[in-house]
């Protein structure tokens, strides 16, 4: 289809836009991906910033007839946010324009996620309704597109419920603003002077009515093919939805640039319920039974995913054939519950029915449905869940009789499947586990998603797409579903807004099978390319684009193509925060796979730094000296010009590095801790069977951490020893400098070793520690495992090993708040720091918004790319202020020098966890 060549299109597209053009190889590995089987390389990808560059593009892309495939967060299952021409990125488009508390409006961008416009609206006790599980990283465009929805459609609706207005720019460049028209007004008059198309499309519509109504599905949720039914339904009253018409349509008939939507008060309270069911045939009648009771969401379980999510493991019922989960959130509640109770008596229950009021509460009853991909994509065999027959909607009332039907087929195929969704609106989500790089296994794929479909359709009278949209993996039996009246519409409509076919080809409308594209490749590595990753990684965070952010560099790092020349930036771009190793289900570290590319090419400058700091006593006689004479050079006058003069060697380091002299350094110790504290070294003799593992900042800055580890030790009756140690090895390894880390990791086994616990006040150095055993052999990795299981951060031994003395507090009450470190959380431990913060009087503890998000510093991060730092920081600053603590805490070092230079005009303490606990003692 394309008619000039590759490198051209991006020359020209860089020549007449401002927004950033990419085409180099990680760009187009990251981007001929999404959430979907399917691979397809672009030419171009633009990062968009605002309305008038998408024009400038869509009119480009027109006159040299080069398709355009719009994309947000890229969490689509069935393939519509992939492309061969130009992906037009909407990530940066972020901005919330307006929230009308009064009106209960909003007009906002496609680029933000649903997380972080929900994180937005709450402030005004407010909520969008739409709320699909992939919340946390899909964004409102791809929402728009699919026609969303999730649990909570029951009560609230999906998208096409939801949407008040949307700014469109079709095929011609034209914008055009898509709401509800009446035609006998001057406003429908102006639209079809400015869109002729309009008319052709109302004629279209209205002398196609009889047709279009009568296939009117039996379901309650549909997002298959274009949304005629609407525009019949509305233009018998004389009025024209036209927003209808892009809703779902996946990018097929335009592109959205904004809208206005329409808002729900927050509830101020909710409840769940669980229950389980002995007979899948009274499923039907309890589900009717419960929607009597107006119910926000009714979830189902089927028999298969309580075995793949594991029984025991979840306390479910052996007997158990399906799991419900039942939410309210409008009064009388109680009442509601109790109605549910009543009308239950009837059924087979495995036990009593379980209510949950508090969000910890409802979490644990939750726990067993979000834990259906994490279980999945760790089954093993090389069998992945794969989505091809993943979102089919029937009647309610038919979705038990679905579920038997499901069960058999897949048991006749032998192939596992999960089956759960929303029975409330008959919304079945199917994940079959295969391997469909095996021959047959890929067959049975085949076969089943033509059963599956084509029963749904000829035998439920339902649809084969509630919420995922059709993309490519359902397009070729939408004529089966609709049949070649509708379909031929479906085609008259597309070729009237997009006769060039030029909007996202092949999605939708397509002649092709949906086996074309598949990714085999990519089912032969672990990565679910959920894109979950991508929603806490920082880099990703503040660029928006998909090569600079996790899941992009998984697949550029583990393509075949892959070389550290055409990759180098994709290396030296990771943090190293490890917060896509926290939240992956599939169980992938992308921050280690980085690591391992970095340690193929060790930074030299850095590696002799390392290795001077081995030395003891000559790196502390260095450092006290520069914190004995920073009163000299710490200042206005001799900063620009250290950093002037160290550019050149900071280079070596990395292109962006420097020592800003804007940043706010920290006080270099003028006498090391060990020095100190000598009488506790293991030098001095000290014996005794807990050591205290300071860590490089403890003992050369001056930050009170080693002081206060060791003073509220003692007012525990505890005497620590402060044992021989290295640097744990976490900046060591950042710079690839493996073998240097590996010396340290054997020196500090070795000196530990005889120890019962060893205590940490570094995030990074107690998560290094227990990850010594994946970077040895032989007999020191059998030592790590040992001491893995000894390793406990401050704030986790205080409540998990002690019964600690509450200190006195202080005398004044005060606000605190908490930034939860990123290595700590890697390392499992969350709730500690904060139970130490709780138990201290006199102090009210805050929650932070994005707590637990990177704050930027990560380690040396903060000289290596200074202005990326705080891009990344902007969040914390956000949370920070929204909380209105007096003081902020974190468990990390690092974190504290980052936000003590972030913070630094703010009127905000910035203070370690124990260093606030030592104060309280004292």
């Amino acid at each position: 289809m394309l008619e000039i060549k590759p490198n051209k299109i991006n020359k020209e597209l860089r020549s007449i836009l401002k927004s950033k053009v990419l085409d180099d190889f990680p760009a187009i590995t990251a981007y001929s991906i999404d959430a979907s089987i399917y691979k397809i390389e672009p030419q171009s990808i633009v990062l968009v910033e605002n309305e008038e560059e998408v024009i400038k593009i869509v009119n480009y892309a027109k006159e040299h007839k080069i398709p355009i495939t719009g994309r947000s967060g890229g969490t689509n299952l069935t393939g519509n946010a992939v492309g061969e021409g130009i992906i037009i990125d909407f990530s940066k488009m972020n901005t919330v324009f307006e929230i009308n508390k009064e009106d209960k409006t909003s007009i906002v961008e496609p680029g933000i996620t649903l997380h972080e416009y929900q994180r937005d609206l709450e402030k005004y006790g407010l909520m969008y309704g739409p709320d699909p599980s992939s919340g946390d990283m899909c964004k409102l465009g791809g929402m728009f597109a699919n026609n969303s929805a999730g649990p909570h459609t029951l009560k609230y609706g999906a998208v096409k419920e939801n949407v008040i207005e949307l700014d469109v720019i079709l095929e011609n460049g034209k914008k055009v603003i898509a709401k509800s028209y009446d035609l006998e007004t001057s406003e429908y008059f102006s639209l079809i002077k400015e869109h002729k198309w309009v008319e052709t499309l109302v004629k279209l519509i209205k002398d196609n009515r009889e047709v279009i109504n009568k296939k009117r599905l039996g379901v309650s949720k549909n997002s298959s093919g274009y949304n005629l039914l609407a525009l019949s339904e509305g233009l018998d009253k004389n009025i024209l939805h036209l927003h209808q018409l892009f809703i779902g349509s996946e990018g097929t008939l335009g592109l959205i640039t904004k809208s206005k939507l329409p808002l729900f008060e927050k509830p101020k309270s909710t409840a769940t319920m669980l229950v389980y069911f002995k007979d899948i045939q009274e499923i039907g009648d309890g589900v009717k039974d419960i929607l009597k009771t107006k119910p926000s969401a009714l979830e189902i379980m089927d028999n298969n995913t309580l075995n793949l999510v594991g029984r025991k493991k979840f306390n479910i019922p052996q007997e158990a054939i399906a799991m419900l989960l039942v939410e309210f959130d409008q009064e009388p509640i109680e009442e509601r519950i109790e109605e549910v109770k009543k009308l239950s008596e009837k059924y087979q229950l495995c036990e009593e029915i379980a209510v949950a009021h508090s969000k910890e509460e409802q979490d644990i009853l939750w726990k067993a449905r979000k834990a259906i991909y994490p279980t999945l994509y760790k089954y093993g065999d090389n069998k992945k869940p794969i989505n091809f027959c993943d979102d089919v909607v029937v009647s309610a009332d038919k979705l038990p009789e679905l579920i038997k039907y499901l069960d058999k087929i897949f048991k006749d195929y032998d192939v596992p499947v999960a089956i759960y969704g929303h029975i409330g609106d008959g919304n079945a989500h199917i994940n079959p586990l295969l391997n469909i790089n095996d021959p047959e296994e890929f067959r049975k794929m085949v076969e089943l998603s033509d059963h599956i479909h084509k029963e749904v359709i000829n035998k439920f009278d339902g649809s084969i797409c509630g919420e995922h949209g059709d993309g490519r993996v359902r397009a070729e039996f939408l004529k089966e579903m609709y049949g070649e009246e509708i379909y031929s519409l479906f085609e008259q409509v597309k070729n009237l807004l997009d006769p060039d076919n030029l909007m996202n080809p092949d999605v939708k409308i397509t002649k092709k099978k949906f086996t074309e594209d598949i990714d085999l490749e990519r089912f032969e590595k672990q990565c679910a390319t959920c894109g979950k990753c991508n929603s806490v990684c920082p880099i990703y965070d503040i660029t928006g684009d998909e090569s600079n952010g996790a899941r992009g560099w998984f697949h550029i790092l583990t393509d075949k193509d892959y070389s550290y020349e055409n990759s180098k930036r994709v290396v030296n771009a990771c943090v190293n925060c490890k917060n896509c190793a926290t939240v992956c289900p599939a169980g992938v570290d992308v921050a280690e796979i980085i690591l391992e590319k970095r340690a193929e090419h060790p930074n030299k400058l850095t590696e002799l730094i390392f290795k001077f700091q081995q030395n003891e006593q000559f790196f502390a006689l260095a450092t006290t000296f520069m914190g004995n004479t920073q009163p000299l050079w710490d200042n206005k006058l001799f900063r620009p010009i250290i950093e002037k003069l160290s550019k050149p060697i900071m280079k070596v380091i990395a292109p962006t590095a420097r020592i800003p002299k804007e940043m706010v350094f920290p006080k270099l110790a003028k006498s090391t801790l060990r020095e100190k504290h000598g009488s506790l070294t293991e030098e001095a003799g000290k014996k005794g069977e807990i050591a205290y593992f300071h860590g490089c900042a403890a003992n050369y800055i001056e930050n009170q951490i080693g002081d206060s580890v060791i003073n509220v030790l003692r007012k525990n009756g505890i005497e620590p020893v402060l044992p021989k140690q290295r640097c744990s090895g976490t900046p060591i390894i950042t710079y690839g400098n493996k073998d240097i880390m590996i010396e340290n990791a054997k020196y500090n086994i070795d000196s530990l070793l005889k120890y019962e616990k060893i205590i940490t006040s570094c995030a990074s150095c107690n998560l290094m520690i227990k990850e010594y055993e994946k970077y040895l052999d032989d007999e020191y990795k059998e030592k790590a495992e040992k001491i893995k299981e000894k390793v406990y951060d401050i704030s986790e031994f205080l409540f998990k090993e002690l019964k600690i003395k509450i200190p006195k507090g202080f005398a004044e009450n005060k606000k605190v708040t908490y930034h939860s470190s990123c290595h700590l959380r890697a390392a499992g431990i969350t709730s500690e720091p904060k139970d130490v913060l709780k138990s201290i009087p006199n102090l009210e503890y805050v929650e932070m918004r994005d707590s637990e998000r990177c704050a930027g510093g990560a380690g040396s991060f903060i000289i290596k790319n200074y202005e990326q730092s705080k891009e990344i920081f902007w969040r914390k600053e956000r949370g920070i202020e929204e909380s209105k603590a007096e003081i902020v805490t974190t468990s990390c070092p690092a974190c504290e020098i980052q936000l003590k230079d972030g913070l630094k005009d703010k009127n905000v303490e910035v203070k370690h966890v124990i260093t606030l606990l030592s104060e309280a003692y004292d």
